[in-house]
């Protein structure tokens, strides 16, 4: 099993040292959630592919495929039982190359979010209750914030705040609803 990560891991490195303008990266982060309510999700994963389209001096310019994988036994009533969140976000995103600092990347993004989540619940009475699976989609928005910090040219370290808001109609009266989740994730990446 040792043998087969170390060869994927340097068939990543090799991929790095023969790739010129290394204008893809791909991410892996580990998610910790910020807002009220939400303590109990756990972060599963969360990675994603940057492609960066344009340069100039100080900025690049890029889009970014996210996906988040959450679970948790967040509880909106007495009968919910678990939660798993599957975050999707299509983002566009600038980097900026500081010229006195040059492995710090500052970078700040924003886009859309679709989210996919299902959730367990018990039904029926006390005496015979059941368990129930209901599935629900949102669309929204999320905002990037962060910094990179580089090793090399191709590893690099971030971290960076991640605010989420979906929408949804309440399927018991007009309202609408939805999640409001912030994130500070922290991740390692890899330019290819």
């Amino acid at each position: 099993m040792k043998t087969n990560y170390t060869l994927v891991l340097l068939f990543f490195i090799s991929l790095t040292t023969f790739s010129q303008n290394k204008r893809f990266s791909l991410e892996v982060n580990y998610p910790l959630a910020m807002s009220n309510g939400f303590e109990n999700l756990s972060g599963i994963i969360d990675a994603s592919i940057n492609y960066r389209f344009a340069k100039s001096e100080l900025f690049n310019y890029g889009a970014s495929v996210t996906f988040d994988y959450l679970k948790g036994d967040l509880r909106f009533s007495n009968q919910d039982l678990n939660r798993n969140f599957f975050f999707y976000h299509v983002d566009g995103f600038t980097e900026m190359t500081i010229p006195s600092a040059e492995k710090l990347h500052p970078f700040a993004g924003a886009g859309f979010t679709y989210l996919d989540y299902d959730y367990q619940y018990l039904s029926g009475t006390n005496e015979f209750p059941t368990i129930k699976t209901r599935k629900e989609k949102d669309l929204g928005f999320n905002i990037k914030l962060g910094v990179q910090y580089d090793f090399t040219n191709s590893l690099f370290i971030q971290a960076y705040f991640h605010s989420i808001r979906t929408f949804n109609k309440s399927d018991f009266n007009n309202e609408t609803i939805g999640v409001n989740y912030n994130q500070l994730k922290f991740g390692l990446g890899i330019r290819i």
